[in-house]
């Protein structure tokens, strides 16, 4: 499949947005940079393995006004015909609006959230969004290890089309922590590391988190990185979903973990196939070379066809470590 390349000015993703937004508190309005370009969708699509596929649509136009929390639905794009197809099956997607997601049991609301890096205690507090995935009847239309799916949609007199692999899983053989090297921080701070398999031409993604909160992303990596064998990782505690690089970051303890409050680390590592990996790196250079995603042009790939964005699968294993 033909990828495209497009300009990122800050709409990727508009979720990164909505979750700035619902963690602050946020009510006033927020004023984002604007830029004359043409109107387009963007597309947040992920399927992993034994997780049901999901799908955010979101108007491009929504970056280049005022973005307000209290009108956060009005910016989806809604009644869009979202057809998934593997090899050997064929499924339309529904879409959900909040009230519907909200009169879901507390323990589903809150896990469809997690995915989003969302943390709720309550169904009640799910945010103002829309998302397309499977009817309640076929939950059990989930991702497979090997497997290619491909995306249509259909809106707006449009036709959206990608596709996606789910790659062959990785994981680390072992886990353990250590003291902060510095002295002077080993008494609050420590390491979380594991040993990982190196395995040719794979790319993963790492998100962590600490107890039970939502997870956190990381950097994506690749194997031309590392050379054969097996690796040792630090493995940071990730970034909050949607948060834009603070230049005043303390990078003696920015990655560590917390003695404090963070008893129990668990790692969701996920291989992706070169697209999906190709998109997810050169968003991440964006957040680390500009440090506010909302300011800048930066050159990113898509391999979304008729709109902007990312449909990617995601091979991943999940592994905790607890300290005491």
């Amino acid at each position: 499949m033909k990828k495209n390349n497009i300009f990122y000015t800050g709409r990727y993703l508009f979720l990164s947005l909505i979750v700035m937004l619902v963690i602050s508190g946020c009510e006033k309005e927020v004023n984002l940079k604007n830029q004359d370009v043409k109107d387009s969708i963007v597309v947040e699509g992920h399927i992993e393995n034994g997780i049901p596929p999901y799908v955010l649509l979101t108007k491009n136009k929504s970056y280049y006004g005022n973005v307000n929390i209290n009108d956060l639905e009005s910016y989806f794009v809604h009644d869009a015909i979202i057809t998934i197809t593997t090899d050997d099956d064929t499924i339309n997607l529904v879409e959900y609006n909040s009230a519907i997601i909200q009169s879901f049991p507390d323990s589903l609301a809150i896990a469809i959230a997690a995915q989003f890096g969302i943390n709720i205690t309550s169904a009640l507090d799910f945010p103002a969004i829309s998302i397309y995935t499977v009817p309640l009847d076929e939950l059990g239309f989930s991702g497979v290890f090997g497997k290619r799916y491909d995306l249509k949609i259909e809106v707006d007199g449009k036709t959206i089309t990608s596709t996606t692999t789910i790659p062959a899983p990785t994981s680390f053989d072992s886990l353990w922590i250590e003291d902060h090297p510095n002295l002077s921080y080993a008494d609050s701070f420590y390491i979380f590391r594991g040993r990982l398999p190196v395995v040719n031409n794979a790319y993963f993604r790492m998100f962590t988190k600490a107890d039970d909160e939502a997870f956190r992303t990381d950097d994506v990596y690749s194997e031309e990185f590392f050379s054969g064998g097996k690796i040792n990782l630090n493995i940071r505690k990730g970034n909050a979903v949607g948060a834009s690089f603070d230049p005043d970051t303390d990078f003696n303890t920015y990655g560590y973990w917390k003695k404090s409050q963070d008893s129990v680390c668990t790692v969701k590592i996920s291989t992706l196939d070169q697209a999906h990996y190709d998109f997810w790196r050169t968003v991440e250079q964006n957040r680390q070379s500009q440090g506010n995603p909302f300011s800048s042009l930066v050159y990113v790939k898509s391999n979304v066809n008729g709109a902007l964005g990312i449909w990617g699968g995601y091979g991943s294993t999940t592994v905790s470590f607890n300290r005491f």
